[in-house]
């Protein structure tokens, strides 16, 4: 604090140390006024996603997301209200799921009003705008739509301005980095408890996949599809997002071999070459690209399993698709796009196991098992289809 001048040469010293006191006093209470201390701060050390060493002092009660989809993961963590505390985020949860969006403006109106400070890619997020939001934590992803890991200049000015920034990462690889993101994001709420009960359900369905599928040799060969009917044939998903959940559940991914990498295009020459066991393409289609007649492959909010099934026939109607095999046999399918970057990709792994050996997981039933995780976990009602099946012709 800087010398207060006497207003004249003849004030006493006890006068003035009065003063001083009285305004220490009203400037600390402004202070605290405008930026409250926790009434009983504790610091913890994490290391996030990136390897980084980050101190915290919790209870965090200012924090920012880089994108809308982690609200749900928020939700698991915080059901009582998700996004208490959230002061920014780069995009909205709308973006990628509208239908949630409506039910959480309608349980936490307060959610209408977070601000943004960017527009669905890390070229529109602003670090000024952040920095006036003040977040204690910055959450980010470790390869997402938004800022990353490489965005130096990104993280520096943050961590100047008191911000402890975090990455998590469902996307990049998300077999490795899924629990640990829910128990670094619990241990920064303070939700521990929460975080463990999730993964104790989430390591149960995992485990019993892996213990059927230990005495398997037999790997059927599946092309995994991304953006369905989106993109021009035929954008593969290998080495990275949901690729490898093709191998964990006992099949062999058949973009991997020629093209190693998260995503590459492959033509239709090499589909009908190939000609997989399995075929399965993740849908981005929105019900409203459905109504409309879109090409796109549509699953999610507002989606019931006749027009799921119906979405994904017509885009398999295409006669390079109509001669594989997979299409032919019952063993074409689509599954929810963005589950790809989401805690619950669980249920995208029993969906996979399930389609690639009928045999060993005809009990298993993905759909049921995200009602459960809404049921169970989250303040929402789960709807609409997440996954399709084009039946025998």
């Amino acid at each position: 604090m800087g010398k207060f001048a006497p207003r004249s040469s003849k004030t006493e010293p006890w006068r003035l140390s009065a003063h001083l006191g009285v305004a220490a006093t009203v400037l600390l209470s402004c202070l605290a006024a405008l930026n409250p201390l926790p009434s009983s701060a504790d610091t913890i050390q994490i290391t996030d996603l990136a390897g980084r060493s980050v101190e915290i002092e919790r209870p965090v009660e200012r924090f920012g997301i880089s994108e809308g989809r982690y609200i749900p993961l928020l939700a698991l963590l915080r059901p009582e209200d998700p996004v208490a505390g959230l002061v920014g985020m780069m995009s909205g949860l709308g973006w990628v799921q509208p239908g949630l969006e409506a039910q959480l403006f309608n349980k936490f109106p307060a959610a209408r009003d977070i601000p943004l400070f960017g527009n669905k890619s890390a070229e529109s997020v602003s670090a000024e705008r952040i920095i006036q939001l003040a977040p204690q934590v910055a959450i980010l992803g470790l390869s997402d739509h938004g800022p990353d890991a490489k965005h130096a200049e990104l993280i520096d000015q943050l961590t100047a301005a008191g911000t402890a920034v975090v990455f998590i990462d469902f996307r990049l690889d998300p077999l490795n980095n899924t629990l640990p993101s829910i128990e670094i994001l619990g241990k920064i709420l303070g939700a521990e408890e929460e975080a463990e009960a999730y993964a104790r359900f989430y390591r149960n369905r995992l485990d019993l996949i892996r213990s059927r599928l230990s005495g398997v040799d037999h790997r059927p060969r599946v092309f995994l599809q991304v953006h369905a009917g989106r993109f021009d044939c035929c954008w593969g998903m290998a080495d990275g997002m949901l690729g490898p959940f093709v191998e964990l559940a006992g099949g062999t991914n058949i973009a991997d071999a020629v093209a190693p990498g998260p995503t590459a295009q492959h033509t239709e020459e090499f589909l009908l070459t190939e000609n997989p066991d399995v075929w399965i393409g993740t849908a981005s289609g929105q019900v409203t690209e459905y109504r409309a007649g879109e090409d796109p492959v549509a699953l999610g909010y507002g989606m019931t399993g006749e027009m799921a099934e119906d979405s994904l026939s017509r885009y398999l109607a295409a006669p390079a698709f109509q001669a594989l095999g997979a299409v032919q046999n019952g063993r074409a399918h689509s599954v929810w796009h963005n589950f790809y970057n989401s805690p619950f990709n669980i249920v995208a792994l029993e969906a996979f196991a399930q389609w690639i050996h009928p045999e060993l997981f005809a009990d298993l039933d993905p759909q049921a098992s995200l009602q459960e995780i809404f049921d169970t976990f989250l303040p929402f009602e789960l709807e609409g289809t997440y996954f399709a099946t084009v039946g025998d012709k």
